[in-house]
């Protein structure tokens, strides 16, 4: 059972140190007016499903480094070296799948600390070494909920996380603001007598 603990103990700690390294590396980007670390708006469906796709297919990327550069591995400062480069790809994507997870939860209507959690699972999966069947079951499980999250529909109408995707949006000092108003009657009255005096002059 300790090497079974020891075993789970070790991909949870590098899956939170991948995590909050890839807090920071959002929280420079968002510094450095990236939008693309912006937890806020939304996902409709079919940009969740490209975005998925792109995501998982950077995943697997990541995957087949990692086993190419340990065939090549023969002493330990390699091995910790491939362990740390892997490492910071993983932080790099974090980021990224936080943002489209929030986003598409934020488009059904609820909160995005759901996607960031999920994000972070996916982490420890991508980090967790199981055998088979067991690391075909947690992929076919990541592909599952990302079904589910394809799937459920967004909401037609904004929400207090911003516009509907492609949705047409009313500038904020659009044309109406500046139509004139008619002149209320007090006004009509000082007008009429800056008129008389210039008549007078």
């Amino acid at each position: 059972y300790k090497g079974d603990f020891m075993d789970l103990l070790y991909p949870v700690l590098r899956t939170v140190l991948i995590c909050l390294v890839g807090f920071g590396i959002a929280y420079q980007g968002r510094h450095r007016g990236y939008t693309i670390f912006n937890l806020y708006g939304r996902f409709n469906r079919l940009q969740f499903f490209i975005l998925f796709m792109g995501l998982m297919g950077l995943f697997y990327a990541v995957d087949v480094i990692e086993a190419r550069l340990f065939d090549y591995i023969v002493t330990l400062p390699a091995y910790w070296a491939t362990r740390i480069l892997i490492g910071l790809l993983q932080a790099l994507l974090f980021p990224l799948g936080c943002v489209l997870f929030a986003r598409r939860i934020h488009d059904i209507g609820f909160n995005g600390w759901a996607g960031i959690l999920w994000a972070s699972i996916i982490i420890f999966i991508n980090t967790y070494i199981a055998v088979s069947p067991l690391n075909y079951l947690l992929d076919l499980f990541v592909w599952i909920i990302g079904f589910l999250f394809w799937v459920l529909p967004g909401q037609p109408e904004p929400n207090k996380y911003g516009y509907p995707p492609f949705m047409h949006q009313e500038p904020l000092h659009s044309q109406e603001h500046f139509e004139p108003q008619p002149p209320t009657p007090a006004e009509q009255e000082v007008r009429k007598k800056v008129r008389k005096r210039r008549k007078k002059r």
